[in-house]
C-alpha cells in the first residue's frame, strides 16, 4: 500500500513538472501579445520621438524623420557615410516601424 502510494504521488509530481514549461510559454506568450499590442498603438511620430536622441547617439548619424516606405510611414535615419559599421548599429525595425537609412553626408545649420 505504501508503494502504491509513493507511486501515486510521484506521478502527480512528474505530471506537475511536465505542464510547468506549458505554463510558462503560455505567460511569455501573452506579455508578447501584450507588447505587440502596447507598441501598435503607437503612432510613428511618437517612436520617433522615443529613439531619436538614442540614435542621434550614434556617431556618424546626422538625423532623424519620418518618411514612406513601400506606401508605409517608415523611420528615416540619415548618415554622414556609408560605412558598414555605423549601418550595423541602426536597429531594422523600431515598435512595428520599418528603420530606412540614407547617405547624405555631414548636415550643418545654415547661419541666420
Amino acid at each position: 500500500m505504501e508503494k502504491k502510494i509513493t507511486f501515486i504521488f510521484l506521478s502527480i509530481a512528474l505530471a506537475g513538472l511536465l505542464f510547468i514549461p506549458l505554463f510558462t510559454l503560455n505567460q511569455q506568450q501573452q506579455h508578447l501579445f501584450l507588447f505587440t499590442s502596447l507598441s501598435i498603438n503607437q503612432t510613428i511620430e511618437q517612436v520617433k520621438q522615443k529613439y531619436e536622441s538614442d540614435l542621434l547617439s550614434i556617431d556618424g548619424v546626422v538625423g532623424v524623420g519620418i518618411s514612406e516606405c513601400n506606401d508605409k510611414p517608415c523611420i528615416k535615419v540619415y548618415l554622414e557615410n556609408e560605412s558598414p559599421n555605423l549601418k550595423q548599429q541602426i536597429p531594422k525595425q523600431l515598435d512595428g516601424f520599418k528603420v530606412d537609412t540614407q547617405v547624405t553626408g555631414t548636415i550643418e545649420a545654415l547661419p541666420q
